[in-house]
């Protein structure tokens, strides 16, 4: 009897899981990092005038992060957490580029996710956000801030896709259409639970009201992030695929065959995120 069809099924069904597993726990890693880089950069902001924030709330969830209480006239405030976010991701990035493999993939694909969210971010400059208060207050012109958020998310699109192979998926592998939805919509049905069983009488619904906008926005994000994985692997399939081969040997990643032990670091950083993700914000 020939058993390869059953070995293969299950070969691929086992690589499928580790790449879903992979980046889920990845996703984790990389909102938490982001926010406490984002909300940590308004906290300095507030500690160079001599102020004290008392509520970090950063972790690796799809709800909002805060940094409270917000000084709202203060340009440097607003200003530290975009660039904060944007900075510190890209001096890991550059430091560990060369090293880049689907264990360090928490560390290195934070920049990336940070310059495509540095651009999603203008959607609501003309009602709310960082970049709306420093308009606000300076009278700035909004292109000041859009054409180079522009250019850093389209670094960040590329540099993502560039590392995409790292987590076992070539320019030719359909499944980049499933696996990575799917990956976003466990992550933002953890975060949906967390909402609802955490969030309600903590000090950041006690204290700054703000608990009711946080449950009822916690499918936001994972729902965007969704359709931003379906977008990128429509990219990756014929764009990057077209330009792959003229890319040069340091700007792109070589597929990888992932094992389990890829997994180990990722996971232990998508609990440690977790962990303190949760003391941060009960």
């Amino acid at each position: 009897m020939n058993t390869q069809p059953v070995g293969n099924k299950v070969n691929a069904f086992g690589a499928a899981l580790r790449t879903f597993l992979l980046f889920f726990c990845v996703l984790f890693s990389l909102r938490f990092l982001i926010l406490l880089f984002h909300e940590g950069g308004h906290a300095l902001g507030e500690f160079s005038r001599g102020n004290v924030t008392k509520l970090l709330y950063a972790h690796p969830f799809t709800f909002s992060g805060f940094a409270r209480p917000i000084f709202t006239n203060n340009i440097l405030n607003h200003a530290a957490g975009p660039v904060m976010m944007v900075l510190v991701p890209l001096l890991i990035f550059i430091l560990l580029w060369k090293h880049r493999s689907a264990a360090l993939l928490p560390f290195i694909m934070v920049f990336p996710w940070a310059a495509m969210e540095a651009g999603i971010n203008l959607i609501q400059i003309a009602q709310t956000g960082d970049y709306h208060n420093i308009i606000h207050l300076t009278g700035l012109s909004k292109e000041v801030f859009v054409i180079p958020c522009l250019v850093v998310s389209v670094f960040g699109c590329f540099f993502f896709l560039s590392l995409m192979p790292l987590l076992g998926l070539g320019p030719k592998d359909w499944r980049v259409l499933l696996l990575l939805p799917a990956a976003v919509i466990a992550w933002t049905g953890v975060s949906i639970l967390v909402a609802r069983l955490v969030v309600p009488g903590s000090p950041i619904d006690i204290v700054y009201h703000e608990g009711t906008m946080i449950t009822q926005g916690a499918s936001g994000i994972g729902s965007f992030d969704f359709l931003l994985m379906l977008f990128l692997g429509v990219i990756y399939l014929t764009l990057y695929r077209l330009i792959y081969p003229r890319i040069p040997s340091w700007l792109k990643s070589e597929t990888a065959l992932l094992t389990w032990k890829d997994l180990r670091l990722p996971a232990l950083l998508a609990v440690v995120s977790v962990t303190f993700g949760l003391i941060f914000i009960t």
